[in-house]
């Protein structure tokens, strides 16, 4: 019998990257589990098969085991050897500020060869990219926007470190004050400490440059940040650099995905303008974050001008110290010890909230695309048609050529452009409210897509810190031990949920502003077509009857 699986989350997939969509509680059958980065294949309750997040699900079944007994192991007089696995270190290559990494280099002219033509664009398995990347690349879809996901950050526990964290055996090696990250106690809970110097960054001017011969071509953002006001030059391979040394850095901080990368039409006005406002987003998202606005890669990113500072910089941060759960190291708690029930509940709470508000925004940014489709078409001809069926009656009435019988036929003509004119109104809107309003969701889509291995790597970390404490109470180790493991336990658990009490703070603003933005924008809106429909009900009353 097959491996079988329950969905935890559900993921929607992109049949043209052979992914497959599921549903929470969904059973699955796994047909295979070495695809590799996070990925496994499976076949649905429908007989659908694809690939799906390891992440995502949970083992229900295994394989019973067979009705006879095993053969005896065979005797072995001498260890196999096992062939070693050379750890030295890549030979350094020599590196330039803007030629680095080009294998994944989106702007790169190479990358015209792709897997089109089996409908996989991406750069790992099977022509995928990093898990759901979902970037929608027909153009007449670019106005929504769109973030990737990304579903392996912590797949496994002991992958980031937390379990070595939890036991103590992370380094210690060059702690310093200067890197440290605080946590203070609110009335709200737990919060990062606020940075006392904030700042924006701006994304302006992307230029299309080049570079051997004209042999490859790319855009180049210019980005000024409010504090320093100098203008630093990123590609969008820079922000993907900079992006995944977040999410090894910054393991319970959400740290939203970039827009997809695009193989065709990445040179088009209207797909430049559109990348350059997804970035703008997610660079605000970043600068509005405590933590990561005062990181040192990040400053790194946003400040450096200089070639030589800027290779020093990135090799540092690839060195990667205090990345992952050594991050935690660096993380000053209140001296208030936490309480694992109270933890665990508020734990759960946040994990219901997620799961519910990924679901609800589902179905909110399902119906703004519908709606905005139908403003688009439906409403818009159907107006158009009102319109002309108006005009057609004046035209009649033309035959007539008495005063009133003219100062009708002209209201009516004007009736008919007045129904015209709002069906027009009616497809343009979308652009003042609807996309704006579907952008925003969507962003929220992938913030939300962080939170389960967030959530996850939580769970882990309590579940440990709750067989200490059991094996502490059944005598099996001693108090000191237990003791050093829950106050590890309790800086996860306290930047957790200062990451989870950040992530609401941000959410109830935003969310007042896009509203307060779309209605605003809906009654500007309807404000017009009553000025266009009182203009002309004026007219009718200028007929003497």
């Amino acid at each position: 019998m097959a491996l079988q699986v329950r969905v935890l989350y559900n993921f929607e997939g992109e049949p043209g990257n052979g992914e497959l969509t599921i549903y929470e509680d969904d059973i699955l059958d796994v047909i295979r589990q070495d695809v590799g980065d996070g990925w496994w294949e499976g076949q649905n309750p429908n007989g659908q098969r694809g690939l799906f997040p390891e992440a995502y699900v949970e083992v229900v079944k295994t394989p019973p085991p067979p009705s006879f007994s095993p053969p005896p192991v065979p005797q072995v007089s001498e260890p196999v050897p096992v062939q070693s696995i050379s750890t030295a270190p890549p030979p350094e290559r020599t590196e330039s500020f803007d030629d680095w990494d080009e294998d994944w280099d989106e702007e790169s002219s190479y990358s015209q060869e792709s897997t089109q033509e089996y409908g996989l664009n991406g750069q790992g398995n099977f022509g995928l990219n990093a898990p759901n990347r979902d970037f929608r690349k027909n153009s007449a879809d670019i106005k929504t926007g769109t973030v990737r996901k990304n579903y392996s950050r912590f797949s496994v526990f002991s992958k980031s470190g937390g379990e070595a964290y939890l036991m103590g055996n992370v380094s210690k090696k060059s702690l310093s004050p200067a890197g440290s990250v605080t946590i203070i106690e609110t009335d709200e809970g737990p919060q990062w400490e606020p940075d006392t110097n904030p700042f924006q960054a701006q994304i302006r001017n992307p230029k299309k440059e080049s570079k051997l011969k004209g042999i490859k071509s790319f855009i180049c953002y210019q980005i000024t940040p409010t504090n320093t006001g100098i203008q630093v030059s990123r590609r969008y391979k820079h922000f993907d650099w900079l992006y995944e040394r977040l999410v090894d850095k910054f393991i319970t901080i959400c740290i939203p995905a970039l827009p997809d990368k695009q193989v065709t039409g990445r040179y088009e006005d209207t797909f430049i303008e559109k990348r350059m406002e997804q970035l703008q987003r997610w660079l605000t998202r970043m600068t509005n974050h405590p933590v990561i606005s005062r990181s040192e890669v990040f400053q790194h990113f946003v400040t450096c001008t200089d070639e030589k500072l800027w290779k020093v910089g990135k090799r540092k941060a690839e060195k990667g110290d205090f990345a992952g759960a050594a991050f935690f190291s660096l993380v000053q708690t209140p001296q208030t010890p936490l309480e694992l029930n109270h933890v665990e509940a508020h734990h759960d709470s946040f994990h219901k909230f997620v799961k519910s508000m990924d679901e609800s925004l589902k179905h909110v940014i399902l119906a703004v695309h519908d709606h905005s489709k139908k403003h688009i078409g439906p409403f818009k001809r159907e107006y158009n048609k009102l319109g002309a069926s108006f005009t057609s009656l004046a035209n009649s009435f033309e035959l007539d050529n008495g005063l009133q019988s003219q100062r009708l036929t002209m209201a009516l003509q004007h009736t008919g452009k007045t129904y015209t004119e709002i069906g027009d109104l009616y497809a343009i809107q979308p652009r003042e409210d609807l996309y704006p309003l579907e952008d925003s969701m969507r962003e929220y889509t992938g913030m939300l897509a962080c939170f389960p291995d967030m959530i996850s790597f939580h769970k882990h970390t309590l579940s440990t810190e709750r067989e200490y404490q059991k094996s502490q109470e059944d005598g099996k180790i001693d108090g000191l031990d237990a003791e050093q493991v829950r106050r590890r336990a309790d800086v996860i658990s306290y930047s957790m949920m200062a990451e989870m009490n950040h992530f609401h703070q941000e959410r109830v603003k935003d969310y007042k502003d896009m509203m307060q933005k779309y209605l605003q924008e809906q009654i500007k809106f309807y404000e017009t077509i009553t000025n266009k429909l009182q203009e002309n009900l004026a007219m009718y009353g200028d007929i003497n009857t």
